[in-house]
């Protein structure tokens, strides 16, 4: 099993979560129509207001981050990201397990995901989660 670090995000990771949003934005075939300089902006707007993101890092290379915010009774986890080359390995399950240690000691998590990720909602499931509410949009 791979030496897993984490820490909290800084101002000056903004360009590598950009980066590695985009990714999540194609892997998960998103609609989001937003250019790499937009996503930039945004997840520094982001970590200046109410998020918070946390890296995982192998061997001092960030591999994977989770993105969140406390809505008042509880966290909302916007964005979980394991790199191309990383997946299948447990550090997403790593991951949010530090997460759950150290951050979310008081409260439920919820989150969102994409109905044709059949993938990350099997990961989700596999993890504890369960449906709360059906969103749908038209």
């Amino acid at each position: 099993m791979r030496a897993l670090e984490i820490r909290e995000a800084l101002p000056s990771d903004v360009a590598l979560l950009a980066a590695m949003n985009k990714r999540l934005i194609e892997d998960e075939e998103h609609p989001n129509p937003m250019t790499a300089r937009e996503l930039t902006e945004r997840m520094a707007a982001w970590l200046q207001g109410e998020y918070m993101a946390y890296l995982a890092l192998v061997n001092g290379t960030v591999v994977a981050y989770c993105l969140y915010r406390d809505d008042g009774e509880h966290y909302y986890m916007r964005q979980l990201y394991v790199g191309r080359g990383y997946r299948r390995q447990g550090l997403a399950t790593r991951l949010l397990d530090w997460m759950y240690r150290h951050v979310w000691t008081d409260k439920k998590v919820r989150l969102d995901v994409l109905s044709h990720n059949t993938r990350a909602i099997a990961f989700y499931k596999h993890y504890g989660f369960q449906v709360g509410c059906l969103r749908m949009e038209k």
